[in-house]
């Protein structure tokens, strides 16, 4: 099991952003440290996938509209992934429990994140010093040493609380009252609808399709159908909306 946890905290060091190795930010932050894909592969190492990815649907939907202007973080998404799925899966807990525990948890990697940037100003300015030099050494190592820091600050606190984490969950839902971690799942249950509520208003300019939206809920809901014939039907209206609309000079 302390393998697989190495492993898992790898993940979460190579999936962060700044990380350069898997394809740059492209391939490590923006795939690697997707909550989807990372709770995937968690699932894949742990042996349990079906409750890696009901996590990873619950939190990718959570923070969906999330962004990261000019690198600042609200929540770190990375961390959230692997480590929140990986205890959620360890301590064979409730997944609906994920997005409350997936607080915490991105609180603490944005902490780690903001003090990487902090260590890292050091490295910024000696490589300064070392190019009015004509160092050339000097500026390669503090180009290689950031990665160091960043790696030890993300792997190893990863890696702790993955291996302890695990036990403290498992005590603290055994002492929590059943209606208090009812409550918490309802709460956690909203959050991935805040989530959804924030990428809609990012893209959606005319709050009046939001009621397209809304009638795509309502039949999902009601009529239970798979939702693929939903998001074909719904591809069949937004043609037809879109030839009407465009014949009227709207678009």
């Amino acid at each position: 099991m302390t393998f697989k946890l190495v492993i898992i905290a790898l993940l979460s060091y190579l999936g962060a952003i700044g990380t350069p190795w898997f394809f740059g930010t492209t391939g490590g932050f923006y795939t690697l440290g997707r909550p989807l894909v990372a709770s995937a592969l968690v699932g894949l190492i742990l042996g349990d996938v079906k409750t890696a990815l009901e996590v990873g649907v619950l939190i990718q939907a959570m923070y969906i509209g999330v962004i990261t202007p000019g690198s600042v973080m609200p929540f770190d998404v990375d961390y959230i992934g692997y480590i929140t799925t990986a205890l959620i899966v360890l301590s064979k807990s409730d997944p609906t429990l994920a997005p409350t525990l997936a607080v915490p948890v991105g609180l603490i990697g944005v902490t780690i994140w903001n003090l990487i940037w902090v260590i890292n100003v050091y490295f910024a300015h000696k490589a300064d010093k070392y190019a009015e030099e004509g160092n050339i050494r000097g500026i390669k190592m503090m180009d290689m040493l950031p990665q160091v820091v960043n790696f030890a600050l993300r792997f190893i606190p990863a890696f702790v609380i993955m291996y302890y984490g695990q036990g403290v969950l498992e005590n603290v839902l055994n002492i929590l009252p059943e209606f208090v971690i009812h409550y918490l799942q309802v709460v956690g249950g909203m959050l991935p609808a805040l989530g959804i509520g924030l990428l809609l208003n990012m893209i959606v300019k005319e709050k009046i399709y939001l009621g397209l939206f809304l009638a795509g809920f309502i039949i999902v809901q009601y009529s239970h159908l798979p939702m693929i014939p939903i998001a074909l039907l719904a591809m069949i209206v937004a043609l037809f909306w879109y030839k009407f609309a465009s014949k009227r000079g709207e678009v």
